[in-house]
């Protein structure tokens, strides 16, 4: 039996049918506008032009005949709608955290426009596991000069758009004199820390040091800050050092680069190449300011036959490029001497995992690795020493800052095995790591914690141990999880410019500062969850 409500319109399974479809249709056409935007503009990075190319828009029809294609102009307001949303939901994130760490560097895009990029880092505890959280704080247009007053000054003005400058514990830059300046200022630094005086700089005739009294201001507003050298940067600069020094083997580097770079020009001689040693057979080149191409340059060209290579190169006409078995031995030992170089680097670059623990350890035994090489090479001994040289002078702030040495020992995966184990340099230990736990939890025994912390470490992931023992050890899980959230590199925030970079292509040029920072800032989020 069918009731109807008096007063109420009736109406025909025909209106009720068009009523449905129109609001189906309504939703597919909004459906199909955020997939447009999420998956296509930020996913898949096509350009904003797409939704206006008469092609792409008889595709829509195709895929519903109903929807109406949005033109340029509403997607770009509804990237940067999506832009303030998400960052509103960041800034929420973060007001529920007590403690964070940033990465901070400064990038120039293809029309020489600046831009200030901001990570930030921190552990979020869950009920019954943690985990490292990386975010893109700001990707903001940065005019003028880049001074170090002016850097901090901009920095300053984002911590407190995002109410973080009381939660800030680390900033990590590199060595670029700017750099070092704007956080030298804002931040005390690490000692025995040394410049990069080759880094590319804008004029360093715009960068003056503050006035005293400015100095002062800003040092109060964060005087409980601490900068920290980029691990990764600091080591490149350290290999840079030891290659610079090695005129020995500058001979077969150059024959290197130069094949190389025929590789990628002559067309005779990549066919005859390809031809020998098949098409997916290459040698890269090598970005001069990033010494782990030359490395990659070196293993690519060593996995080639060298009597082989020999025989092309003189066919091809290359006589001068002929590798001599000394040279050929000569890179062998090279790339046995920077391997490990290359992969502690590649240790302490991740963002999803704890990577400061790695610093002291990976130094350590880098140094080792040095020492023990230093009786068994032929050809590059001025190499290995001017590498160990430059590793104590360049890491020598890591031994003298307790953040590295209490997240080496706070990491399961290390504990105290990296170091001998002397009476007194683990009393130093636990001094440190007793004060730190009575100034959180004085009802607690920082020396028995610690003990049963030691007894009970044996290499396990840091993350899944310390959500395990967060209750059985309260006052080291604090510290633990204040000094493992912090990021051993700025790899994070270069990635970031490297997403920057992508976005504007060539063909992109004209794109607006402003929809650059929200892309970007879109983009990072859209592969960061």
């Amino acid at each position: 039996m069918l009731f109807i409500c008096l007063g109420a319109p009736v109406h025909t399974s025909s209106q009720l049918s068009s009523k449905v479809s129109a609001s189906t249709s309504k939703g597919a056409s909004k459906a199909i506008t955020n997939a447009l935007l999420r998956d296509l503009i930020i996913g898949c990075n096509l350009p904003l032009s797409i939704v206006e190319n008469k092609s792409f828009r008889h595709f829509l029809t195709v895929v519903d005949s109903k929807y109406s294609p949005i033109c340029r102009r509403t997607m770009t307001s509804k990237i940067e709608d999506l832009a303030a949303e998400k960052h509103l939901m960041l800034k929420t994130q973060l007001s529920q955290t007590d403690h964070v760490s940033v990465t901070v560097d400064i990038w120039s895009d293809r029309k020489m426009r600046g831009f200030l990029g901001i990570t930030v880092h921190w552990i979020q505890k869950g009920i019954e596991r943690l985990e490292v959280k990386s975010k893109l704080l700001a990707f903001e247009r940065f005019k003028g000069s880049h001074t170090g007053e002016r850097i901090c000054e901009k920095f300053e003005a984002v911590c407190d758009e995002y109410n973080i400058k009381d939660k800030l514990d680390y900033i990590i830059s590199d060595n670029a004199a700017n750099m070092r300046k704007a956080f030298t200022v804002c931040f005390p630094t690490d000692q025995g820390e040394e410049p990069d005086d080759n880094h590319r700089l804008d004029d360093p005739e715009l960068w003056h040091d503050l006035p005293l009294e400015d100095q002062e201001t800003v040092g109060a507003s964060l005087g409980k800050k601490h900068r920290l050298q980029c691990f990764a940067h600091t080591l490149q600069l350290v290999v840079r050092d030891g290659l610079t020094e090695t005129k020995v083997a500058s001979p077969a580097l150059s024959k290197l680069s130069k094949l190389s770079s025929l590789l990628h020009t002559s067309t005779t001689l990549k066919d005859v190449f390809e031809a020998e040693f098949g098409e997916r057979k290459s040698i890269p080149a090598s970005v001069i300011t990033r010494w782990n191409s030359t490395v990659r340059q070196v293993k690519a060209v060593l996995q080639c036959e060298h009597l082989k290579l020999c025989a092309i190169l003189e066919k091809a006409g290359h006589k001068k490029l002929l590798f001599t078995i000394r040279e050929w031995n000569l890179l062998k030992e090279m790339v046995d001497i920077l391997k490990p170089f290359e992969e502690a680097t590649d240790l302490t670059q991740g963002e999803k995992i704890v990577t400061i623990s790695a610093v002291v350890p990976s130094v350590l035994s880098l140094n080792h690795h040095l020492e023990k090489l230093k009786p068994q090479v032929r050809f590059l001994n001025g190499l290995v020493s001017s590498l160990q040289a430059s590793l104590n002078k360049r890491f020598l702030g890591i031994f003298i800052n307790p953040v590295y040495l209490k997240a080496a020992a706070l990491d399961p995966a290390f504990s105290l095995l990296w170091v001998e184990h002397h009476v007194l340099f683990c009393r130093c230990y636990l001094d440190v790591f007793s004060d730190l736990i009575l100034e959180n939890d004085v009802q607690t025994s920082p020396a028995l914690q610690l003990s049963h912390y030691l007894h009970i470490a044996d290499g396990q992931n840091a993350l899944l141990f310390w959500a395990m023992n967060m209750h059985t050890l309260p006052s080291l899980f604090n510290v633990a999880t204040r000094v493992l959230a912090v990021p051993a590199c700025s790899a994070p925030v270069e990635r970031v410019f490297s997403y920057g970079g992508i976005i504007l292509r060539p063909h992109r040029a004209q794109m607006t500062d402003r929809v650059l920072a929200s892309l970007v800032f879109l983009t990072k989020r859209h592969y960061n969850y």
